[in-house]
Order: C-alpha cells, then sequence, then structure tokens
C-alpha cells in the first residue's frame, strides 16, 4: 500500500510538472556581478611605417658674459595705420649684446619711449613738438588736470634676433597722422642695473611716415652746449640726458597742474637760469616746478654762474640765433616775467613799454636782431661779450733785483686793441703789481700801487715799454722763488662808467733759487671758463685763476669783511683756495650750513653786518665727483707735495665795551684763537665737511702735521681718489 502511494505521488509531481500554462512577466535584470580577473596581455602588434621629419625647433639660447655700460640704437620706426613700432639695438659699451629680460645676460635693460610730430611755423622754420604719447596728471594741491607728454605705455615687446641684441616695440598709444610728410621724432631712452651702477643710454629718430629723411628739424639747444656746465645733463632720476629728447614732452602742450607754470622748454629753461634774479622772485613769488610723487623744485635759489645776457653760450644749433631773429612774447617773457602783453597789466606787473600786443607778428618792429629801436642782440650786450669792447692787455717783459733786501723793477708794457699804449701820458684808472710767495706754496702776498689812487713808486718809459721800481724792498726773509703779477683796468666813462680789465699776466722769478721755480698748475682758467665764459672777480680785474692763489693763500682768512657787531665772537673762515674753491663748489652739498664769507663792501659804522654772502646756497650744475672738471692735469691726485701750509681759521673777539660809544661796531677786536687744517684735509673738507669726516681726517694726522691720507686715498689703494671719485654713470 506504502508502495503505491508513493508511486502514484510521484506521477503526479511528474503530472504536475508537465502541465503548460500562460507564461508570467519578465523580471527585473539583476545587479551586474564582479568584474572577472584580468586576462593576459595581448601580442604586438607590427611597427608602423616612418612619419615626415617634424618642423625645425627654435634656436636654443645661450647665456653671455657682458660687461658695464649700455647702448642703444634705433634701426627703424615706422607707422602703418594707426600702430607705431620702433626697432632697436642694445648692447653692452664693448658692444656685446644684451637680453632685454635680463635673463641671459645680467641687468634687465627697461625701454622707454616717447613719440611726437614737429609743427612748422607760417615761415617754414620748426616749432614745437606735440607729443602723440601722454597722460592725464591730476593735482592733489588744486584738483586741476594737465595732459602731458610722456613715455608710452602698455605697448608690446617682441624679440627679433636675440643674438645681436635686436628687439622691436609696437607703441601702445593709437597714432592719428594728420600728415605723413610732417617730421616725427621717436624718443627712446633705457636704463639697466649692472654691478651695483645704473647705465643709462637715450636715441632719437627722425623721420616721415610717407618715408624718406626728415628734412626739418628742430635745432636751437645742443646737448653738449649744456654740458659745458651740467657735465652731464641729467634730469627723471637721471636717465633723460638729450635735448633732442627733452623737447619732445617739454613743449607748450605740457604744464604743470599743481602749480600752473609750463614745463615748455622755451619757457621752462630761460626761468630756472634766470632763477634767484628773476623779477617775479625778486618780488616775492617762489618759481617751482611739481615733479614726480609730487616732489617740489624750487629752483628760486639757483644763480646763473656767468652773464645772462650771453645767450651764444646755450642757443648753439643751426636755429640757435632764434633768441635775436625771432623774438617771441613766449620767450622774451620768460626772463622779463613781470612784463604784461595784456592791457590793463595784471596786478604786480608792467605794461610792456610798446602796450598791449595780440600776437608776436610786430615784435621785430621795435626789436630787430641788432640797432634800431631796441635791437636784441645791442640790448643784450655787455662789456664782457661786447665785440666792440676795448682789448686792455699788459705784458711782463722781465722783473729784476728780486734777491732778500733789493728793490725789484718790473719791465711790462701795455696795449689797447693791439696798439702800445703810453700809460705815463695817458694813465690806466688803476694799474696794480702783486708779489706773492714762495712758489712752493703761496704763504704771503703784497701789493703796490702802479697808477690809480694811492700810487707809490716810479714808472718810466723805456722805449715802448715801461719800468716800475717798487716803493719797497724785498722782505729779507724772503726765500725761494716768488710770483708776480699786474691787474688794472680803463674806465673811459668815468667813474660811474664800466671797467674793462686786462687779463692777469703772471712772471715768476728767483729770489734765493738760482733758476725761478714756478707755483704747481693746479686749476685751469680755460676750464673755469667752459661754465663761467670769463671768470671775473672783485670788480672784473682778476681773471686768471692763478693770480687768485696770490691772495686766497693758506693764511688769508676773511676777517676784515666778517661781521663786527659789538659783544659778539665771529670765526673768520679761510679763504685758501684749496678749501673755499670747494666749499663753494659744494654749495647746498655741504653738511654744515650756512657757509657764509663776507662780501664787499666791508662792514661799517653804519653797518656793522657788513655784505654777508651764504655760499651755502650755490647749487652746482655738474658732478663734484668728477675732479677733472676744474683740476689740471692729476693735480687733484695724493700724496700732495710735503711743502704744503695748512690753511688757518680765526676766532675774533670783540673787546669794546658797547657802552663806551652810540654805534653797534666793533671798533677793537682781536684773535681769540687760531685753528689749522693741513693740506690734504683741507682740500678734502672743503667738499667732505661732515664732522664725521673732519674727525677721520685728524686721526690720519700726527700732531707735527703728518697726513697719512695718501695710505688709503693714494693711487692703487683701496679708497684710491681716482676710483672713489668716478663720476655716477
Amino acid at each position: 500500500m506504502k508502495a503505491l502511494w508513493g508511486t502514484l505521488g510521484f506521477l503526479f509531481a511528474v503530472a504536475a510538472l508537465s502541465c503548460t500554462g500562460p507564461a508570467g512577466p519578465v523580471g527585473v535584470d539583476g545587479t551586474r556581478g564582479p568584474d572577472g580577473p584580468e586576462g593576459p596581455p595581448g601580442s604586438n602588434g607590427d611597427a608602423g611605417e616612418q612619419g615626415p621629419p617634424g618642423t625645425e625647433g627654435v634656436p636654443g639660447k645661450n647665456a653671455y658674459l657682458t660687461g658695464k655700460g649700455l647702448k642703444l640704437d634705433v634701426i627703424d620706426t615706422q607707422i602703418v595705420g594707426t600702430t607705431a613700432t620702433v626697432t632697436f639695438r642694445i648692447t653692452d659699451d664693448a658692444g656685446t649684446p644684451l637680453d632685454r629680460e635680463g635673463k641671459y645676460t645680467e641687468g634687465a635693460v627697461n625701454v622707454r619711449t616717447v613719440l611726437a610730430r614737429l609743427d612748422v611755423a607760417a615761415d617754414g622754420q620748426p616749432g614745437q613738438y606735440t607729443a602723440y604719447t601722454t597722460k592725464v596728471q591730476t593735482s592733489p594741491i588744486t584738483g586741476q588736470s594737465a595732459d602731458q607728454g610722456a613715455a608710452d605705455e602698455g605697448g608690446k615687446f617682441t624679440e627679433v634676433d636675440f643674438s645681436q641684441g635686436i628687439y622691436s616695440y609696437e607703441l601702445g598709444t593709437a597714432i592719428n597722422v594728420a600728415d605723413p610728410n610732417q617730421t616725427h621724432t621717436l624718443a627712446m631712452w633705457a636704463t639697466r642695473d649692472f654691478e651695483g651702477a645704473r647705465y643709462t643710454a637715450e636715441a632719437v629718430k627722425h623721420f616721415r611716415p610717407a618715408g624718406g629723411d626728415a628734412t626739418v628739424k628742430r635745432d636751437i639747444v645742443r646737448t653738449e652746449s649744456c654740458n659745458a656746465c651740467h657735465n652731464p645733463l641729467k634730469a627723471h632720476e637721471g636717465a633723460r640726458r638729450d635735448v633732442e629728447g627733452c623737447i619732445t614732452c617739454h613743449s607748450e602742450q605740457t604744464a604743470d597742474p599743481d602749480t600752473g607754470n609750463t614745463v615748455d622748454f622755451t619757457v621752462m629753461i630761460h626761468k630756472i637760469h634766470r632763477g634767484k634774479n628773476l623779477p617775479s622772485v625778486k618780488a616775492g613769488t617762489p618759481y617751482e616746478i611739481i615733479g614726480y610723487n609730487q616732489s617740489v623744485h624750487d629752483y628760486s635759489t639757483v644763480g646763473y654762474p656767468q652773464e645772462l645776457q650771453h645767450c651764444d653760450t646755450c642757443h648753439t644749433g643751426d636755429q640757435g640765433d632764434v633768441w635775436m631773429n625771432k623774438p617771441t612774447m613766449k620767450s622774451c617773457g620768460s626772463c622779463h616775467d613781470l612784463v604784461s602783453f595784456v592791457d590793463p597789466a595784471p596786478p604786480g606787473m608792467t605794461l610792456h613799454v610798446g602796450g598791449a600786443q595780440a600776437d608776436d607778428s610786430k615784435c621785430t618792429v621795435c626789436h630787430p636782431p641788432a640797432g634800431g629801436l631796441e635791437g636784441i642782440a645791442t640790448q643784450h650786450l655787455t662789456p664782457l661779450t661786447d665785440p666792440m669792447s676795448p682789448v686792455l692787455e699788459f705784458v711782463i717783459k722781465k722783473v729784476e733785483k728780486t734777491a732778500p733786501g733789493e728793490t725789484p723793477e718790473l719791465v711790462f708794457n701795455v696795449t689797447q686793441n693791439g696798439a702800445v699804449v703810453n700809460i705815463v701820458a695817458t694813465p690806466l684808472a688803476r694799474l696794480v703789481v702783486t708779489v706773492a710767495g714762495p712758489t712752493t706754496d703761496y704763504a704771503t702776498y703784497w701789493q703796490h700801487t702802479i697808477q690809480g689812487s694811492g700810487a707809490s713808486g716810479t714808472i718810466v718809459p723805456e722805449g715802448g715799454d715801461f719800468r716800475y721800481i717798487f716803493p719797497a724792498p724785498m722782505p729779507a726773509s724772503a726765500a725761494g722763488s716768488y710770483a708776480v703779477g699786474l691787474e688794472g683796468y680803463i674806465q673811459p666813462g668815468g667813474a660811474s662808467g664800466p671797467r674793462y680789465a686786462a687779463e692777469n699776466p703772471i712772471a715768476y722769478v728767483p729770489v734765493t733759487d738760482a733758476v725761478a721755480v714756478p707755483r704747481r698748475a693746479i686749476a685751469d682758467d680755460a676750464q673755469c671758463n667752459n661754465c663761467h665764459f670769463k671768470l671775473v672777480a672783485h670788480g672784473g680785474s682778476r681773471r686768471n685763476v692763478d693770480y687768485c692763489s696770490f691772495c686766497h693763500n693758506p693764511n688769508q682768512v676773511g676777517d676784515d669783511r666778517i661781521e663786527r657787531f659789538e659783544s659778539k665772537t665771529v670765526t673768520a673762515e679761510s679763504l685758501d683756495m684749496r678749501h673755499f674753491i670747494h666749499r663753494i663748489h659744494t654749495g647746498e652739498e655741504l653738511a654744515q650750513k650756512p657757509y657764509i664769507l663776507g662780501g664787499n663792501p666791508s662792514p661799517t659804522k653804519a653797518n656793522p653786518g657788513g655784505n654777508p654772502i651764504d655760499f651755502g646756497e650755490v647749487r652746482f650744475p655738474g658732478d663734484r665727483s668728477a675732479c677733472w672738471t676744474c683740476h689740471k692735469g692729476d693735480s687733484y691726485l695724493l700724496p700732495l707735495p710735503l711743502d704744503l701750509l695748512p690753511a688757518k681759521t680765526q676766532t675774533l673777539a670783540c673787546l669794546e665795551d658797547p657802552a663806551a660809544d652810540g654805534d653797534s661796531y666793533c671798533d677793537m677786536r682781536v684773535v681769540e684763537s687760531e685753528a689749522f687744517i693741513f693740506p690734504t684735509a683741507a682740500a678734502c673738507t672743503g667738499c667732505h665737511d661732515a664732522p664725521a669726516v673732519f674727525a677721520h681726517a685728524e686721526t690720519a694726522t700726527t700732531q707735527s702735521g703728518a697726513e697719512a691720507c695718501s695710505v688709503c686715498h693714494g693711487p692703487g689703494a683701496e679708497a684710491d681718489v681716482q676710483r672713489v671719485h668716478q663720476p655716477v654713470p
């Protein structure tokens, strides 16, 4: 029975499984199972065919070993549409090309550019520049803005030939050329820092956008004329040194919004050079320009080192004679700045004698180049510049009887305009002989008046010459060699007329020497006159720097012209040439100011203060470290000769009782003390006058006066004068 049911159960189960019903819905996919293990790598395929060669790469760059300096050369300039491009080369002083960015050669080169067009006047003569490249400067003082000529901004540099140092620069300023035949000028300047020094270079390119050479150029003042004094001319942190570049920005379009003053070269340069003598400055208004970063430049203390009327000093270009041939209210009014050309004249100004002027067209009616009513060249003449001024000349033929105790006799002649003058029949207004010695270093001097007030001695004709017999013998103590010089002048117009003085001839004579030994050559008139034009002093009759040293010797102090007030002790400064000339030329750069010397006239009872002159206001226009600017040869090098004398200063005390009389003039003054500055220190502390420098000099000097300066400052030493005085590049 059990077996039967088992069989039946099985059959029922099979029957149930074999029954076919309708299909159910498809179920959803299940989740993806994990990846199987990575199979083994397949075998490599066959190598493909070789591809074509690639394009040639850019050549590599080598670093260059370069030297000092910087040279800049503009190769080409062109304007296409409104885009201006300049191609230029930069190298060191030896011509080695430079990497502008300073990656492959030492010292990156910073290059700046100005582009301007030159306007032309109605008469075809060059006018002024108008710069395309400008900036707007807004004054924080006045709130006013001014459009100024300036360096281009936003341009693009491209490397043209690295191996030659050639690059191009595409200006960022859009250049809209109105006249493609008009002269355009690109001014470029660059700076490079190398081994602690900054080097500068400039280049100017004149061109016409239409092509061809520029035929009209502005050439009134040349840089070499400026460098007669400035040597070198430097502006804008020393990077701008070429007048051709200066005038592309400094034109009528550029003004200082802080002061309202134009920085037009024609006006600004005249005003700067007239400086303290500008009528407006004398009336109390300073002449100032406010520049970069609001730096104030006050030119009210500038003293021009020669006569301002000598316009030819600066005006040396091909159009330099515009000062007399093309007068304008702008140029003339820059020096004569309180003359008004409008009526009524503004307060403080005086109406032009010729009345108000609408423009410059009638200037030459009264102001022709010369002659006429008020000829310009004629009105600018002075006794020193007038070619018709009489030329007086002295020649010393010989000096006899110059031994100690002998009475010297001087033989000389006098000519005027080359013709011999009989000064016995027609005496000079003044003629003086000066004797100084010894020539190793002048310690003393004396004078005798040959003609003029206070004359003494005897003068007798001797052929075409004259023999002057001194009124006193040579001192018994005189030794070595001495120098004899003459000074004098004529005054055809009487005491109030101009003086026409001769140059100062000098003769060296033996006193106890067998043969006369001249004084060593230190300075040169020609070098002084590079800046001073004609060096004159003391009324114009002293005009030879070697003659100046006769009186300005180590023992000379300024005691007779320093103030003489009662109850006051004063210092009489040394007037030794080697000390006070350095002080005067250092001027405003002195560490110890004021530097006051007494001028002429000397103190009097009516004016005990005299005429003090503060030379601490002098502004030397050149580089004072260039000793050779004034010195002759290597006379500035150490060591100095051993037989030089120390320079002397004195402290003067007044002994007069103020109650003794009714004035404040000191009638009784004595030397309270004396101090000495030994020779090398006297020269060096003339410029380097800080107390620490004096202390340094004193520690290098023995009690006997021996100076050890040349140990450190002599040729080849660590601080060799020649090396440390090399000017800034």
